[in-house]
C-alpha cells in the first residue's frame, strides 16, 4: 500500500488544513473499496504496475484535490467574457498610446522630444504587464467580490443604438490621443519640427493670441467629450449633447477667427505664397465651420431618433 499512502498524502497537502484529515479518509475508503473489488475480479491481489494503473484512472492528486476547493477556477465562466472585453480594451488603449507617442517623437522638437526619448519601457513589457494586471482584476472580482455587481449593474437603455455602426474602441482611444496631442501642442508642451524648406517656417498670426484662452478651454472640452465616449460608450444621450455643443463651440471659435483672414506668417516667403495660404486657410476654416454645424445637425437628428425609440419603447404593446 506503499503508492496509496503516497498517493493520498500528494492529495492531502493540497487541502486546506480544515478539511484535510476528513476527505482523505474518505478517499481511503473510496480506494481500498475499488481496490477489493478490483481485486475480487482478479481472483487475485493487484500488482504494483495495476494499482498504479488505477490511481492514474482516478485522477491527478492535483486534480482530485481541486473538487474539494471551493474556487474551481481563476475566471469563471461568467466573468470570462467581462475579462475578454477588458484585456481587448486595455491592449487597444496601450498600442493606440505607443503608436500616438511614437508619431509625437517623430515630429516633435525640444525637451518633449527628449522626454520621450527618456522614456524606456518595451511594448512587450507593457503588455505583459497589461495582461496580469486585468487578469488580476477578473480574479479578484472573481474571487472576493463584485461578481453580482459587474452581472446585473448594467442598463439595456445604455446599449449601442441598433441603427449605425458606433466607433471602435481603437477610433475612441485614437480620438483621445490626437485631441491630447493637441492640447500639449496649444498650451506649448508638444514643439513640433519645422518642416518648411529653404529656412522658410511658419509664425503663428496675432489672432491666435487674442484667441488663445477660449481654445484652450475648447481643447480641454474635446478632452473630456472624448473621455466620455471612451470609458461609457453606452451613454448615447450624454455624448450625442456633449458632441453638439462641441461642435457648436468649434463652429462659433472658427467663425470668429475666420474673419480675421489672416492665420500665419510665413516667413522667408514671397508675399504671393503669404496671399495663397491665407485664401487657402480661409476656405478651410470656412468648411470646417460647415463641418461642425453639419456634424452637430446630424447628432441632434440621432439624439431625437433615440428619444423617440425610447418613447416608443415606453409606449404599451
Amino acid at each position: 500500500m506503499d503508492l496509496l499512502d503516497r498517493y493520498l498524502a500528494a492529495v492531502g497537502r493540497e487541502l486546506p488544513e480544515a478539511q484535510r484529515a476528513d476527505v482523505v479518509a474518505e478517499l481511503r475508503d473510496d480506494l481500498l473499496s475499488m481496490i477489493e473489488a478490483e481485486e475480487d475480479r482478479l481472483g487475485r491481489p493487484q500488482t504494483r504496475a495495476e494499482l498504479e494503473a488505477m490511481l492514474v484512472a482516478f485522477g491527478h492528486p492535483l486534480r482530485v484535490a481541486g473538487r474539494y476547493r471551493k474556487v474551481q477556477h481563476l475566471i469563471g465562466p461568467d466573468i470570462f467574457p467581462f475579462w475578454w472585453a477588458w484585456l481587448r480594451a486595455a491592449l487597444i488603449i496601450v498600442a493606440t498610446v505607443y503608436v500616438v507617442l511614437a508619431a509625437v517623437q517623430a515630429f516633435s522638437r525640444g525637451d518633449f522630444r527628449h522626454f520621450l526619448q527618456g522614456i524606456d519601457v518595451s511594448l512587450v513589457e507593457v503588455l505583459v504587464f497589461t495582461f496580469g494586471a486585468v487578469t488580476l482584476a477578473a480574479a479578484a472580482v472573481e474571487r472576493w467580490g463584485g461578481k453580482a455587481k459587474v452581472l446585473t449593474q448594467w442598463k439595456p437603455s445604455e446599449l449601442p443604438p441598433v441603427r449605425g455602426k458606433p466607433p471602435s474602441q481603437f477610433e475612441r482611444v485614437l480620438e483621445l490621443a490626437m485631441s491630447l496631442v493637441f492640447l500639449g501642442w496649444w498650451a506649448g508642451v508638444v514643439h513640433f519640427r519645422n518642416w518648411m524648406p529653404n529656412d522658410v517656417r511658419l509664425e503663428m498670426a496675432q489672432v491666435w493670441a487674442a484667441w488663445f484662452w477660449p481654445i484652450l478651454v475648447y481643447a480641454v472640452f474635446e478632452c473630456f467629450c472624448r473621455f466620455v465616449a471612451l470609458v461609457r460608450p453606452g451613454r448615447v444621450r450624454s455624448i450625442l449633447v456633449l458632441n453638439i455643443v462641441r461642435r457648436l463651440t468649434a463652429a462659433g471659435i472658427l467663425g470668429a477667427v475666420v474673419q480675421a483672414g489672416h492665420f500665419v506668417n510665413v516667413v522667408g516667403a514671397p508675399e504671393a505664397v503669404q496671399a495663397t495660404v491665407d485664401r487657402g486657410m480661409v476656405i478651410g476654416f470656412s468648411l470646417g465651420v460647415l463641418g461642425c454645424v453639419l456634424g452637430a445637425a446630424k447628432d441632434a437628428w440621432r439624439l431625437w431618433r433615440v428619444q423617440r425609440d425610447d418613447a416608443l419603447l415606453g409606449q404599451p404593446a
